[in-house]
């Protein structure tokens, strides 16, 4: 997803105007749950011949590489993609979609607990650079 457009706020409602360039992008993808995993990346011992399971459940969308320009930021434009990519996900018939982020990054995990995201429990993991895995539940 790649988003080339500053947003407004006026009275509820959201403007969009094109920049002449490209203030944010966001990777979406849609990914499945290896078997006996309940969360992406957790460790788990798979059976022998484990295979990943492409119903159901199992399917799950990940957000990586979100990035706002320094200029643009503070304009909503984070949570306007968040927003497109949750939609994008749910309308993928995706119930769960998850997002890495460093445990310093004080400003990325305010914006995803205000979009919805909840810490994911990673008993059996370890830790992964200094990184969280939130998730939000459609």
């Amino acid at each position: 997803m790649l988003i080339s457009d500053k947003v407004k706020k006026d009275e509820g409602n959201v403007k969009r105007t094109v920049l002449k360039s490209v203030v944010g992008t966001l990777d979406l993808s849609i990914r499945y749950l290896l078997q006996g995993e309940n969360f992406p990346g957790e460790r788990v011992n798979p059976p022998l011949f484990g295979c990943i399971n492409r119903r159901g459940p199992n399917r799950y969308g990940y957000i990586a590489n979100l990035c706002v320009a320094k200029s643009a930021r503070r304009q909503g434009i984070a949570s306007n993609m968040l927003y497109f990519a949750v939609e994008s996900a749910k309308s993928n018939d995706v119930e769960l979609v998850y997002v890495h982020v460093h445990r310093n990054n004080i400003a990325g995990q305010q914006l995803y607990k205000k979009m919805g995201f909840k810490m994911v429990e990673m008993e059996s993991s370890q830790p992964v650079e200094e990184t969280d895995l939130l998730c939000i539940k459609m």
